[in-house]
Protein backbone atom coordinates (compact mmCIF):
# COMPACT_ATOMS: atom_id res chain seq x y z
CA UNK A 1 0.00 0.00 0.00
CA UNK A 2 1.74 2.99 -0.97
CA UNK A 3 1.24 6.39 1.08
CA UNK A 4 -1.03 9.20 -0.51
CA UNK A 5 0.88 12.69 -0.35
CA UNK A 6 -1.54 15.00 0.81
CA UNK A 7 -0.89 18.79 -0.52
CA UNK A 8 -2.14 21.59 1.95
CA UNK A 9 -2.27 25.26 2.28
CA UNK A 10 0.26 27.00 5.39
CA UNK A 11 -0.37 30.27 4.91
CA UNK A 12 -0.85 32.55 8.25
CA UNK A 13 -4.81 32.89 7.69
CA UNK A 14 -4.64 29.39 7.55
CA UNK A 15 -2.77 28.18 10.83
CA UNK A 16 -5.41 28.21 13.72
CA UNK A 17 -4.54 29.69 17.28
CA UNK A 18 -5.44 26.29 19.46
CA UNK A 19 -3.11 23.88 17.43
CA UNK A 20 -1.39 21.59 19.04
CA UNK A 21 1.86 19.45 18.53
CA UNK A 22 4.16 16.94 20.05
CA UNK A 23 7.69 17.78 18.55
CA UNK A 24 8.72 14.15 20.56
CA UNK A 25 10.59 13.02 22.91
CA UNK A 26 14.27 12.72 24.18
CA UNK A 27 16.00 10.88 27.40
CA UNK A 28 19.31 12.65 28.32
CA UNK A 29 22.44 10.73 29.07
CA UNK A 30 24.96 11.17 31.19
CA UNK A 31 27.92 11.23 28.72
CA UNK A 32 25.67 13.58 26.84
CA UNK A 33 24.77 15.80 29.60
CA UNK A 34 28.35 16.01 30.49
CA UNK A 35 29.92 16.42 27.07
CA UNK A 36 27.13 19.32 26.25
CA UNK A 37 28.15 20.97 29.72
CA UNK A 38 32.47 20.98 29.08
CA UNK A 39 31.63 22.92 25.62
CA UNK A 40 28.77 25.01 26.19
CA UNK A 41 27.95 25.67 30.23
CA UNK A 42 30.99 24.49 32.02
CA UNK A 43 29.47 24.65 35.74
CA UNK A 44 30.18 21.41 37.85
CA UNK A 45 26.80 20.62 38.26
CA UNK A 46 26.82 20.01 34.00
CA UNK A 47 30.07 18.20 33.88
CA UNK A 48 31.56 16.40 36.95
CA UNK A 49 28.92 14.05 38.27
CA UNK A 50 31.16 14.04 41.43
CA UNK A 51 31.69 17.90 42.24
CA UNK A 52 27.83 18.32 41.59
CA UNK A 53 26.72 16.02 44.39
CA UNK A 54 28.19 19.38 46.84
CA UNK A 55 26.03 21.97 44.26
CA UNK A 56 22.39 23.25 45.05
CA UNK A 57 21.52 20.27 42.38
CA UNK A 58 22.63 17.49 44.69
CA UNK A 59 23.94 15.71 41.64
CA UNK A 60 24.21 15.85 38.08
CA UNK A 61 21.70 17.70 35.95
CA UNK A 62 21.62 18.94 32.19
CA UNK A 63 22.11 22.63 30.93
CA UNK A 64 19.36 24.53 30.58
CA UNK A 65 20.69 25.44 26.96
CA UNK A 66 21.07 21.76 26.45
CA UNK A 67 17.30 21.20 26.77
CA UNK A 68 16.52 24.21 24.77
CA UNK A 69 18.72 22.93 22.02
CA UNK A 70 16.83 19.64 22.39
CA UNK A 71 14.11 21.20 21.80
CA UNK A 72 15.47 23.20 18.23
CA UNK A 73 16.89 19.91 16.92
CA UNK A 74 12.96 18.53 17.54
CA UNK A 75 10.87 21.07 16.38
CA UNK A 76 13.15 21.38 12.68
CA UNK A 77 12.66 17.64 12.32
CA UNK A 78 9.12 17.93 13.24
CA UNK A 79 8.24 20.93 11.10
CA UNK A 80 10.46 19.31 8.29
CA UNK A 81 8.29 15.99 8.56
CA UNK A 82 5.05 18.56 8.81
CA UNK A 83 5.26 20.66 5.70
CA UNK A 84 5.90 17.50 3.30
CA UNK A 85 3.07 18.15 0.35
CA UNK A 86 3.32 21.94 0.83
CA UNK A 87 4.00 22.81 -2.70
CA UNK A 88 4.92 26.10 -2.72
CA UNK A 89 7.80 25.96 -1.50
CA UNK A 90 7.01 28.66 1.21
CA UNK A 91 9.21 27.89 4.87
CA UNK A 92 7.39 29.65 7.54
CA UNK A 93 8.49 29.14 10.61
CA UNK A 94 11.59 31.59 11.11
CA UNK A 95 11.84 32.88 15.00
CA UNK A 96 11.60 36.68 15.92
CA UNK A 97 11.86 36.77 19.37
CA UNK A 98 11.49 34.95 22.88
CA UNK A 99 9.96 35.36 25.96
CA UNK A 100 9.13 33.94 29.48
CA UNK A 101 12.07 30.89 28.95
CA UNK A 102 11.45 29.33 32.49
CA UNK A 103 13.66 25.67 33.18
CA UNK A 104 11.54 24.83 36.24
CA UNK A 105 12.68 21.65 37.25
CA UNK A 106 16.02 19.70 36.90
CA UNK A 107 16.48 17.35 34.34
CA UNK A 108 18.74 14.66 35.48
CA UNK A 109 20.61 11.33 33.50
CA UNK A 110 17.75 9.30 32.53
CA UNK A 111 14.93 11.59 32.23
CA UNK A 112 13.15 11.64 29.16
CA UNK A 113 11.35 14.53 28.11
CA UNK A 114 8.10 15.12 25.92
CA UNK A 115 8.53 18.45 23.54
CA UNK A 116 4.84 20.48 23.17
CA UNK A 117 4.41 23.31 21.07
CA UNK A 118 0.66 25.17 20.86
CA UNK A 119 -0.01 28.57 18.86
CA UNK A 120 -1.45 30.82 21.17
CA UNK A 121 -2.02 34.14 19.50
CA UNK A 122 -1.51 35.60 16.16
CA UNK A 123 -0.57 39.06 16.72
CA UNK A 124 -2.41 42.19 15.16
CA UNK A 125 0.91 43.57 12.93
CA UNK A 126 2.33 42.83 9.50
CA UNK A 127 6.43 42.59 8.93
CA UNK A 128 7.27 43.71 5.41
CA UNK A 129 3.76 43.89 3.95
CA UNK A 130 3.99 39.97 3.53
CA UNK A 131 4.28 38.36 7.14
CA UNK A 132 2.27 37.42 10.16
CA UNK A 133 3.34 36.52 13.60
CA UNK A 134 2.24 33.62 15.00
CA UNK A 135 2.64 33.19 19.08
CA UNK A 136 3.27 29.53 20.19
CA UNK A 137 4.01 28.28 23.89
CA UNK A 138 6.73 25.42 24.30
CA UNK A 139 6.71 22.80 26.66
CA UNK A 140 8.62 20.33 27.73
CA UNK A 141 7.39 17.73 30.48
CA UNK A 142 9.30 14.73 32.38
CA UNK A 143 8.38 11.12 32.44
CA UNK A 144 6.22 11.75 35.62
CA UNK A 145 4.18 14.74 33.52
CA UNK A 146 6.09 17.80 35.82
CA UNK A 147 6.41 20.20 33.88
CA UNK A 148 10.39 21.52 33.43
CA UNK A 149 10.66 23.77 30.53
CA UNK A 150 8.39 27.05 29.52
CA UNK A 151 8.70 29.85 26.89
CA UNK A 152 7.20 31.53 24.06
CA UNK A 153 8.28 32.52 20.64
CA UNK A 154 7.08 34.21 18.11
CA UNK A 155 7.54 32.98 14.69
CA UNK A 156 7.00 34.48 10.76
CA UNK A 157 4.59 33.17 8.75
CA UNK A 158 3.83 34.52 5.25
CA UNK A 159 0.66 36.01 4.77
CA UNK A 160 -1.56 34.61 1.55
CA UNK A 161 -1.10 36.60 -1.48
CA UNK A 162 -4.65 37.35 -2.28
CA UNK A 163 -5.31 39.08 1.33
CA UNK A 164 -2.07 41.14 1.55
CA UNK A 165 -2.85 45.13 0.82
Amino acid sequence: MSEQLVFRSRWFEDIPVGEFHVFGSHTFGEKEIIDFGKRYAPQPYHTDPEAALDTRYRGLVASGWHISAIWMKLMVSYMERFATGVRDGRRNGAGVGFQNMKWIKPVRPGHTLTYTYEIIEKLDKVVRGQWGIIRSRNEAYNQYGELVFTFEIDILAELNPENRS
